[in-house]
């Protein structure tokens, strides 16, 4: 078998970073630092951080004929990351986020989905030409859905692993069950899609969701919790792979690095889920601890000098 990759078909975005001591409350006004703009999106990040986490890894994407797009440009081309197939489109702007973070390194982020949104059935076809079995396809949903559909299926007919970040989570979670082989999502995107699911409001455990999503969808379930690490469900039910302990500034893309080196981790071992889940989580939790996204994102021989400071939780 030749060597397994990583696709990633995704969103290609400027971020737009103001930092805060806190969080806005609806209708408040907050003084916050100069912004800063930046090389980002679900899909550049992804892409980057498996690729500095060793993996051959290909992005498909759409920019705008601006200068954003040519900032997201300029920063994947310093990257090993294949970028052929990362089309521009005039008239459209680059898609941006606009993101504020506190003291504490929490954020909230608004995406606007600009040149994304025109990423065609063709692009995403060529783009995986050549995928097949022992390859892995990350998807987010900063792209249409239909587009995302579209890959899913492809990759699958091939014979590829398909690995879906159900970041922002869909009107429509059934659809997105079938499209997944893993599905990886936060703590707050597992209770919305459990909760859709069921049809109501209520709110149960990391347990009870995770084990909800798997029954009604066959797919494998990781949910990632920032300080307490990851959760992966099991045969026996719901495994926790603890994260050490570091001084957070900036979660912006530590989801991304997470999801990044995770794939990353399954193209070496496709077998040792469990294994990739305690590599992504040293990652992410390194790139917690310090500002921006792509920027953020560790290469994958400073992990052992970078957590060999921090206490490793038991």
């Amino acid at each position: 078998m030749g060597e397994r990759r990583v696709f990633v078909v995704g969103s290609l975005n400027a971020d737009h970073r103001v930092q805060v001591t806190r969080i806005p409350a609806a209708g408040e006004t907050v003084l916050g630092s100069s912004v800063t703009v930046g090389a980002g999106g679900k899909g550049a990040n992804q892409a980057v951080a498996a690729a500095r986490a060793g993996a051959a890894t290909r992005i498909v994407g759409v920019v705008g004929q601006d200068g954003d797009g040519d900032l997201i440009r300029t920063a994947l081309s310093g990257e090993s990351v294949d970028t052929h197939h990362v089309h521009t489109v005039a008239g459209t702007p680059t898609g941006r986020a606009l993101i504020t973070v506190d003291d504490s390194g929490e954020n909230t982020i608004v995406v606007s989905p600009g040149a994304n949104s025109t990423l065609s059935r063709d692009e995403v076809s060529a783009g995986l030409a050549g995928i097949g079995a022992g390859d892995h396809l990350l998807l987010q949903l900063e792209t249409p859905m239909p587009i995302v559909a579209h890959a899913a299926r492809a990759a699958r007919d091939a014979g590829a692993t398909v690995v879906v970040n159900a970041a922002p989570v869909p009107s429509a979670v059934e659809n997105l069950l079938d499209l997944a082989d893993l599905l990886v999502v936060n703590e707050h995107e597992l209770a919305d899609i459990a909760q859709r699911m069921r049809g109501d409001d209520a709110r149960g455990g990391i347990e009870d969701d995770m084990a909800a999503v798997v029954a009604a969808s066959g797919a494998g379930v990781v949910c990632t919790a920032g300080s307490a690490g990851a959760f992966v469900w099991s045969g026996d039910g719901v495994a926790n792979v603890p994260s050490p302990t570091v001084a957070a500034v900036d979660s912006t893309a530590a989801g991304d690095t997470f999801i990044g080196y995770l794939a990353a981790g399954l193209a070496v071992d496709p077998d040792d889920l469990t294994g990739a889940i305690r590599y992504a989580v040293r990652a992410a939790a390194v790139a917690v601890t310090r500002p921006g996204a792509i920027d953020s994102i560790p290469h994958r021989d400073e992990l052992e000098t970078v957590t060999a400071a921090t206490k490793e939780r038991p």
